[in-house]
């Protein structure tokens, strides 16, 4: 059985959306609401953070080449950066109109994958080039490439994931993700958030919730695990309550998945779990609205981010210094 133990907590004064390790394992990235790309090196020293982005930086996804990050921001800005030497290589500033909410790159490092909320999923060649487009009829939330190359898959607000082929972008087939969503109030809830292949390519992994009301959403956090030969789902694993509503971010290494949730008031959960098994093999409910996590490349350390206790997400009043507060994300370094 894992044991993993929490090794240190980086303090931060500011709010991170996303975090991950570079694959030469030299560098860990957080992208913020700073519209910074905040730096750590090996030692978990703090460096220079990267800066151009105009909106809030929720989408980090690095290049096989171990020396390209690209980046996206919440106004649609796309960047290409030399991540060791913080230098911009190129940019988009309208990649697409509105929230770029997901980006990946292909396995070869010949490619990138953006998707936003303008409904549009994009293609690009690594030197900044658009090579198609497809247009949808739902705001599409995440997207991932096969580890063979050929094909990308991409989830939309209504559960459903299209895969495509790579070369000629055609659409091969879909799979049913839609317990995830519902229709509430008038109110649209849910979606398939995060999707994510294992090592073999031969499961692929889609979280979000089984929704139960909209307004302050409630749900149970869910992930179904799809054998991709057949498409069918073959594992569902639901954490916690109607209260811990979303998965937000996963790890699936071989059969066993690594992941955190958020949910409210201040409910944040991190566990690791084997596929077919009815309960997880670790969990932790001690860090509050968890919303990404990050593995080195040596599988002996992760990050996950989260927030203060306490946030202030329901509007808190000044405090004694007539200051609002705001919300921080606290890096939870643990070791395997």
């Amino acid at each position: 059985m894992l044991k993993p133990k929490e090794k240190t907590v980086l303090k931060l004064d500011r709010q991170v959306t996303t975090v991950r390790y570079s694959p030469c394992g030299r560098f860990l990235m957080a992208g913020g609401f700073e519209s910074v790309i905040y730096r750590w090196d090996n030692e978990l020293k703090t460096l220079p953070p990267l800066k151009g982005h105009g909106g809030w930086v929720q989408c980090l996804a690095f290049s096989s080449d171990k020396k390209t990050l690209f980046s996206a921001d919440s106004w649609g800005q796309l960047r290409a950066w030399d991540y060791a030497n913080g230098k911009t290589m190129w940019k988009h500033d309208q990649a697409h109109d509105g929230w770029i909410r997901a980006l990946a790159v292909s396995p070869d490092g010949k490619m990138i994958a953006t998707s936003a909320a303008d409904q549009k999923v994009c293609l690009w060649s690594v030197d900044g080039k658009k090579i198609r487009e497809h247009s949808h009829s739902e705001d599409i939330f995440c997207l991932a490439f096969h580890p063979e190359g050929k094909s990308l898959v991409f989830g939309d607000l209504k559960g459903k994931i299209e895969q495509r082929n790579v070369k000629s972008g055609k659409m091969e087939r879909s799979l049913d993700a839609s317990v995830l969503f519902k229709l509430h109030r008038l109110q649209d809830v849910g979606g398939a958030r995060v999707l994510q292949f294992n090592e073999r390519g031969d499961t692929l992994a889609c979280a979000g919730t089984t929704p139960k009301n909209g307004g302050n959403v409630q749900g149970v956090p869910t992930m179904l695990f799809f054998d991709w030969k057949s498409g069918e789902v073959k594992h569902t694993i639901k954490i916690g309550t109607t209260s811990d509503v979303y998965v937000h971010d996963l790890h699936l290494q071989g059969d066993v998945v690594f992941a955190v949730t958020s949910g409210n008031p201040g409910v944040g959960k991190f566990f690791i779990q084997k596929l077919g098994e009815a309960a997880p093999m670790f969990l932790s409910t001690k860090m509050s609205n968890c919303h990404s996590l990050a593995m080195h490349p040596d599988g002996k350390q992760f990050v996950i981010s989260a927030t203060n206790r306490g946030s202030n997400g329901n509007g808190r009043r000044l405090n004694k210094k007539k200051e609002y507060e705001g919300n921080s994300s606290p890096l939870h370094v643990w070791t395997v």
